[in-house]
């Protein structure tokens, strides 16, 4: 029944690309800035912000939004999964360098504003953020009539934290033999929802299963600080747009490689059914799995990490090797 499913249905009608979302420019633009900037801050998952002349700390600051999800989020009045995902996808990337979240503030973009419903969200957001002592300082609604669609809103955030700078994760500390514990993700997490919306609007995928697919982002900040606090990890790497091997990759340091097991993923509904359509390559390259959240750290560590982290049924992932060919990140043969 699967191979007369995947005859009718061209598998690369549905890539991430077909969707409307372009990788390859999306690594020529950081190329381009990296190059052109010369900051060390891009490519990673937070900028860094070193506070010269208030003692060894660093500010570290983040900025993303909920993507195309936000579309049946508001079709379906979830804001309670909308301040969640957009809390989270800050909060997952601003952790990654060991940083204690501080403030949030938010910016909408909306055809109309419509009081009730803006202030429903922001208090989701509120709620959201006061369990991680993040506080909401503010933000911005802006009506742009002529360019957001009817009924339909964008939600941005930016996130400020702080870290000593002998606390600052980054891939320097990442040394060989180094093992690598992956953390369960809820789903698709915030990621990958053109070509999953793609699939919905064909109708390749039932409404309860796209109703799956709109699970929470996980958030594993008040874990990971715990891992942070006790100086458990080298480095840490949220599994988000591009899959996991470009988001290992940015944690680890040149002549090394992360060698991942496929086979060691908890296996996820969702992704069961995407793959009926979609290409494996495909789905590594735009989803996280089943792994929401990476780990490397000194194997001695691994038993503390993986009891702290135990209500996301961690994972032994893979280990990081010498690299034989300049990769940084691959999955084994």
């Amino acid at each position: 029944m699967e191979s007369e499913i995947k005859a009718l249905f061209k598998m690369e009608n549905y890539t991430y690309q077909a969707s409307g979302v372009n990788l390859e420019n999306s690594n020529l633009l950081n190329r381009l800035l990296v190059s052109k900037l010369k900051s060390e801050n891009f490519n990673n998952f937070a900028g860094v912000y070193k506070l010269h002349n208030l003692g060894n700390y660093c500010l570290t600051a983040t900025t993303d939004g909920i993507g195309t999800k936000i579309i049946p989020l508001i079709e379906k009045k979830m804001f309670k999964t909308m301040a969640i995902d957009l809390a989270a996808m800050n909060l997952n990337d601003i952790i990654c360098t060991g940083a204690t979240p501080l403030f949030f503030l938010d910016y909408l973009a909306l055809n109309k504003l419509e009081p009730e419903l803006i202030s429903n969200f922001i208090e989701e957001l509120n709620i959201v953020l006061s369990q991680y002592n993040c506080s909401l300082l503010g933000g911005e609604t802006s009506e742009l009539g002529d360019f957001i669609k009817n009924d339909m809103f964008d939600a941005a955030g930016f996130l400020v934290g702080l870290v000593k700078e002998e606390d600052l994760l980054k891939k320097e500390n990442v040394k060989e033999n180094d093992i690598i514990i992956g953390l369960k993700s809820s789903g698709a997490h915030s990621n990958g929802f053109s070509l999953i919306r793609k699939l919905k609007k064909d109708n390749l995928l039932t409404e309860e299963e796209f109703a799956k697919s709109l699970a929470p982002t996980t958030i594993y900040t008040k874990e990971i600080l715990n891992i942070c606090d006790k100086k458990l990890a080298s480095s840490l790497a949220n599994i988000t747009g591009g899959g996991i091997l470009s988001n290992i990759e940015r944690i680890i340091p040149e002549g090394l490689c992360a060698v991942l097991d496929k086979n060691s993923i908890p296996k996820l509904e969702i992704f069961n059914i995407i793959r009926k359509f979609v290409s494996e390559d495909e789905m590594y390259q735009t989803f996280n799995m089943g792994a929401g959240f990476c780990i490397i750290a000194d194997e001695k560590n691994a038993d503390k990490i993986l009891e702290i982290v135990k209500n996301h049924k961690p994972f032994i992932f893979g280990r990081v090797e010498k690299s034989k060919n300049g990769t940084k990140a691959r999955f084994k043969a």
